[in-house]
């Protein structure tokens, strides 16, 4: 008697090798897709990129990443890290381009999304607040505004070492996204880190609360299902 096969689909996720945030929320996020698995695998936080003048991925590191998930037959990778944004959004298109040339299965990220998704608010009142410092938290703002999404404020958190950001108090974030959209007249907030429990302070938020919180781990797992759903209409 032959066995009967049953196609299972799955999204899989390459994050940095810190991060403890990203599995939480798509976790969460696929409880009600239960048809779908999630498939993970990490690089190293501190050898993704390479060069001083322009700095770029180190791609070999992700071409190991990607021939792990290739195995595991995921319908779709996303690099759900925010690092692209801040290298100038351009690596990030490569990156796609050589797992999709490697692999044969779709790649997205979530800095590309998330500059996608901001793009299509015009007229918003956008903040990010970021986990590093104060340098950084510049540099982010400038690398959408360059993109041409209009950021009207940022805040930092101040944090240094990676794996600290996934042991932040939502409440506390919650706490500090009132208060950035608060003294800015926000209509968005975006938490850029993955590693940022963002997505649990967006659900600990008052019902009525007028502040979009938009969760840079969430956008990357829900970049991957919509590109995942595309594949299987």
């Amino acid at each position: 008697m032959s066995q009967r096969e049953h196609k299972r689909r799955a999204i899989g996720m390459i994050v940095p090798s810190s991060n403890r945030v990203v599995e939480r929320v798509a976790t969460r996020m696929l409880a009600t897709h239960p048809d779908i698995d999630l498939c993970v695998a990490r690089v190293p936080y501190g050898g993704i990129v390479e060069g001083d003048a322009c700095p770029r991925y180190r791609l070999e590191t992700f071409d190991a990443a990607a021939a792990l998930l290739a195995d595991a037959g995921v319908d779709v990778m996303c690099w759900n890290a925010t690092r692209g944004a801040i290298l100038g959004f351009a690596p990030d298109r490569e990156l796609c381009q050589r797992i999709e040339h490697r692999t044969g299965i779709a790649a997205v990220t979530t800095a590309i999304a998330t500059l996608e998704l901001l793009a299509k608010r015009g007229g918003e009142r956008i903040g990010f607040i970021t986990q590093g410092d104060e340098s950084e938290a510049a540099e982010v703002s400038q690398r959408f505004r360059s993109e041409g999404v209009d950021v009207a404020a940022q805040s930092w958190l101040g944090i240094v070492h990676n794996l600290d950001a996934a042991r932040f108090d939502p409440d506390e974030l919650l706490a500090r996204i009132d208060d950035l959209a608060t003294r800015s007249s926000l209509d968005t907030v975006v938490v850029w880190s993955t590693n940022l429990p963002g997505f649990a302070a967006r659900l600990g938020a008052p019902p009525a609360w007028s502040v979009e919180v938009l969760d840079s781990a969430e956008i990357g797992v829900q970049v991957a299902l919509d590109s995942l759903n595309r594949r299987h209409i």
